[in-house]
């Protein structure tokens, strides 16, 4: 009985050993998902680093032993086991970014496993430059690689007349031409358009307006709406007052936002998912909450497009005012206004007097706003405007071009905030076409790029 006994105990012993060892082998943590995937290539810039665990962790253990090559500042965020690590900025495009999870991440459970280095990589995409061209004619859509100067063409003969972009810039919405002179919407895919062989590619149709014309598209961040411009036209020619509607995405259905009589134009959504648009009824821009319906009215007699601030806290646009001036006359001034959504305050970001400011855009990060400036008053006045740049508390405002005679606008931030491409016209020579260029946020090094192209928006 006592062999027996104790061949009990051992037998008894080595299956709880055994048992132990099988808990603590499966309740070690694993990597049961990544995104961007090992290997993959192509990465937008603006991607977001992804990683789903096979159980709880310790989410400060797990942020301290993730190491990000080349480094670069963001913001961790968790739901239950995935960890989400979002870039403050673009990664940089066409590089390879090296990602590692350092041994010694540990779980959340009373024994914390500690797990072992995991370690993987993936490829951005280069950043390329998406414009119109030509401007003295039935425009399309096109690409251009900066550094090699390749060309890609993504519409044929579409005559298409505004187009933007996703946030992560791999889809494209555009409005174009249709015979009943009205104005449809299409969806490029680019990943798509630039696999397709022999530019078999097909853009995706995604609202027939018929008579009416559908124009100015953009997408909100998530992805699910696509706001606007619709209008009719008239029983005695040209187009009726524009109004702003929302295509849900998922299901490609319509609805209008505003009031039916106000004339609204000029969407914009913001990276916290509020809509922005001009009421030129009431000379006010409207921001809404597409999902609670809240509005916000911020009074503004110009009705200039505005620009969002990245982090959705301020809405920037111009404004006119009006004072006296010597001689018992009136004259005018564009300032540029910061309005403040929560607090609804405005603050004057234009501080000198006699100046037209407008075309402000935020950088990719925030740090810095660029405008285009002309001076008003005799000794200074020119031409054409300016950019200029200045911090975004409306500190160290300083000119980056000098050309007179050249009006300079469409401003568009690259995704790395170094560079700003825009358009220049002659304001002398009003024969001579528009000219797309590039120049680095210093002012240095400016290079022309496409005779006749326009719109210009920097896509990863």
């Amino acid at each position: 009985m006592k062999a027996r006994t104790v061949i009990g105990l051992i037998t008894f012993v080595l299956l709880v050993a055994a048992g132990m060892v099988f808990y603590t082998w499966n309740s070690r943590p694993r990597l049961i998902e990544i995104y961007p995937t090992a290997g993959a290539i192509n990465v937008p810039a603006t991607s977001p680093i992804r990683v789903v665990f096979s159980r709880s962790m310790q989410t400060e253990s797990v942020s301290a032993h993730l190491k990000i090559e080349p480094a670069i500042r963001g913001t961790f965020s968790w739901d239950n086991n995935i960890l989400t690590f979002t870039p403050e900025q673009a990664w940089p495009g066409g590089q390879e970014i090296s990602v590692s999870l350092e041994a010694g991440a540990k779980t959340a459970s009373w024994m914390a496993f500690p797990m072992s280095r995991q370690s993987w990589s993936f490829t951005t995409s280069e950043a390329a430059l998406a414009y119109l061209w030509p401007s003295n004619g039935p425009a399309d859509i096109y690409t251009l690689d900066p550094v090699t100067g390749e060309i890609h063409r993504y519409t044929y003969k579409m005559e298409v007349i505004d187009f933007s972009a996703s946030s992560d810039g791999m889809t494209i919405y555009f409005s174009a031409s249709n015979a009943q002179d009205g104005a449809d919407l299409y969806r490029i895919d680019r990943f798509e358009a630039e696999s397709s062989i022999n530019n078999s590619y097909q853009p995706k149709e995604l609202l027939v307006c018929g008579v009416a014309q559908c124009r100015s598209p953009v997408v909100s961040f998530d992805g699910h709406y696509l706001a606007y411009e619709y209008l009719l036209p008239t029983l005695r020619g040209g187009l009726g007052p524009a109004q702003i509607w929302l295509l849900s995405l998922p299901d490609l259905q319509a609805t209008p936002l505003g009031q039916v009589s106000h004339e609204t134009v000029q969407p914009s959504w913001s990276p916290m998912g509020l809509l922005a648009y001009y009421d030129r009824s009431s000379s006010e821009y409207e921001v809404v909450n597409t999902l609670s319906q809240e509005r916000a009215l911020l009074p503004n007699q110009t009705g200039q497009p505005g620009t969002w601030s990245p982090n959705g806290e301020y809405y920037l646009a111009p404004e006119i005012s009006y004072h006296q001036a010597p001689g018992n006359y009136e004259t005018g001034t564009s300032h540029l206004l910061r309005y403040d959504i929560q607090s609804n305050t405005t603050d004057d970001m234009s501080g000198a007097t006699d100046v037209e400011d407008v075309e402000a855009s935020y950088s990719p990060n925030g740090g810095a706003i660029a405008f285009t400036r002309k001076f008003l008053d005799v000794a200074r006045w020119s031409l054409g405007r300016q950019i200029w740049i200045m911090n975004a508390d409306g500190s160290n405002p300083h000119p980056i071009t000098d050309e007179a005679d050249y009006n300079h606008y469409d401003l568009a931030w690259s995704r790395d905030g170094l560079m700003l491409a825009y358009v220049r016209f002659n304001q002398a020579k009003l024969s001579d076409l528009p000219e797309m260029w590039i120049v680095y946020a210093d002012g240095s090094n400016p290079v022309q790029l496409v005779i006749g192209g326009y719109s210009p928006l920097w896509i990863p």
